[in-house]
């Protein structure tokens, strides 16, 4: 039976080493290249592996189930990357940060006063200095949001590219209770392993300067997946005519996705330029970054069409599989929007799959306190009762209902193109939107009756070819009395037993 819980199945073996001096282990597998990694010493080799694979007596991936080579017998193995098919071994970034160390690790203690060191925040051994350039290629900003900004880049060593990763970057200064708050929802994090749940690799501690003028302050570095399709947001604003604000879904004249508007020709078209010779790369990346910058003078193309029955279907559905893991593990998102459904675009299919990200607001249901600090998640996907209440102000206690809400208005937004709000912010809301655009959009939420169907719905739904079970979903997910929401659970087993079809 399948295993929703396990990652994607690579789409090819992984294949034989050349021999090996007995003291060095593979740890990771990507095309065919491999890093070799020497326990003794903490050293690095990039090899290319050859040879079709061992089919006597080799333990099978615990993942792709096809057999490893003799070398890989006795070590743990994580997901592929979305860049291509990869086996890792499950501690291999910590051997990086290993290597890291050993290799930038002075011969003798740094000459420095007591008066310098006490003002640093954090000790020399806490921070892994160096780990982030020794291994990453920083290529440009996917996006930005009230704890960090998150980049694309490009895993390298020796010269040899290894596959793209998304690394969030957090500024922690000095401050230790921050560090360990955010590491404590971290750790969390990368115990969850779900195919709709964004995977997140290794944290790590390190200085940066997120300004030409700034100063270098601790910085919590946390990789994770990178999804190559961007957000629903993104996905949704293509099919409106709008311009991706991410550079690899922007078409360029020299790409195949010149005259082809979909997501998918604009990511084969960014993996096509990365396999590109260094200085034809370069100038196609430059290229798409000024596409990107020139602020409408790149191509614009006009609006597609909704979402069909079956995009809505196969991206909610990821999403409620990715809730339901999370609320059976005691876990609430309360930041769900489409901002934070990511996707990634598997090999062969047509539709992106959905991955739930950005856990910054999420809640250990057993773990926490009872009491809430402040609201939580974005505004327009906020349900009623996450809100203060209105005439005493108010927090009132939230549970895993809230994310239903949240979920309805996704729903929602899929099959309209926008939210049953006059207020909601178009897109990502910002602290720059007009503070009493927000307190009405506020007043708005907590006046909204619910969601109703009405018999030109129902018209216009057959018309789409849309099931008249999401006019159901929606009028569950969106009604103000918590209890009436239908659970993720619930809802699972409806889809598995094909009435939400």
């Amino acid at each position: 039976m399948f295993d929703e819980s396990q990652p994607s199945t690579p789409t090819q073996a992984v294949v034989a080493l050349a021999p090996l001096e007995p003291e060095w282990q593979p740890i990771f597998h990507a095309s065919n290249q491999v890093v070799l990694y020497n326990p003794t010493s903490h050293a690095l080799s990039v090899t290319e592996s050859s040879g079709p694979p061992h089919l006597a007596g080799s333990t099978p991936c615990p993942y792709c189930h096809r057999p490893l080579p003799g070398g890989f017998v006795g070590h743990g193995f994580a997901e592929r990357s979305n860049s291509g098919s990869h086996s890792r071994a499950s501690n291999y970034f910590q051997l990086l940060a290993a290597a890291n160390q050993s290799s930038s690790r002075p011969s003798s203690p740094p000459l420095t006063s007591g008066s310098e060191d006490r003002h640093e925040a954090f000790s020399r051994e806490t921070m892994a200095e160096g780990y982030f350039k020794a291994f990453f290629q920083e290529e440009y900003r996917l996006g930005m949001g009230a704890n960090g900004s998150v980049y694309l880049c490009q895993h390298v060593l020796d010269g040899q590219p290894l596959g793209h990763f998304a690394v969030k970057k957090i500024a922690v200064g000095e401050s230790h209770s921050y560090l360990v708050n955010i590491l404590r929802e971290i750790r969390l994090l990368e115990s969850l392993h779900h195919r709709n749940i964004i995977t997140y690799h290794h944290a790590w501690l390190e200085s940066y300067q997120f300004s030409a003028f700034g100063p270098k302050v601790p910085t919590l570095h946390v990789l994770m997946q990178w999804a190559e399709g961007g957000s629903l947001d993104d996905f949704i604003a293509l099919r409106l005519g709008r311009t991706s604000r991410l550079p690899h879904m922007q078409s360029s004249p020299s790409s195949p996705a010149a005259d082809d508007p979909t997501p998918s020709a604009r990511i084969r078209a960014f993996r096509a330029m990365k396999r590109a010779p260094p200085e034809e790369r370069e100038r196609l990346r430059r290229e798409m970054e000024e596409r990107t910058d020139s602020g409408g003078n790149h191509r614009s193309w006009k609006a597609v069409h909704l979402l069909s029955a079956e995009e809505v279907q196969s991206l909610f559905r990821d999403v409620t599989h990715g809730l339901a893991f999370l609320h059976d593990r005691s876990i609430l998102h309360l930041d769900l929007k489409p901002g934070n459904v990511l996707l990634t675009w598997d090999e062969g299919n047509l539709i992106p799959r959905a991955m739930l990200s950005d856990f910054g607001t999420s809640r250990d249901m057993i773990q926490s306190s009872g009491a809430r600090s402040g609201n939580t998640g974005t505004l327009e996907y906020a349900s009623p009762e996450s809100l203060p209440a209105p005439l005493t102000g108010a927090l009132r206690q939230i549970d895993s209902k809230s994310d239903m809400w949240s979920l309805g208005m996704i729903l929602h937004k899929m099959l309209f193109f926008k939210l049953p709000y006059r207020y909601a912010t178009d897109g990502e809301a910002s602290e720059n939107d007009d503070a009493d655009k927000m307190n009405k959009l506020e007043q708005e939420i907590l006046g909204y009756s619910g969601f109703r169907s009405t018999s030109a719905l129902v018209t216009s739904f057959e018309s789409r070819h849309l099931p008249r079970s999401f006019l159901m979903l929606l009028e569950g997910l969106l009604s103000i009395n918590p209890s009436a929401r239908p659970s993720s659970e619930r809802i699972v087993s409806a889809m598995r037993e094909g009435r939400v079809s």
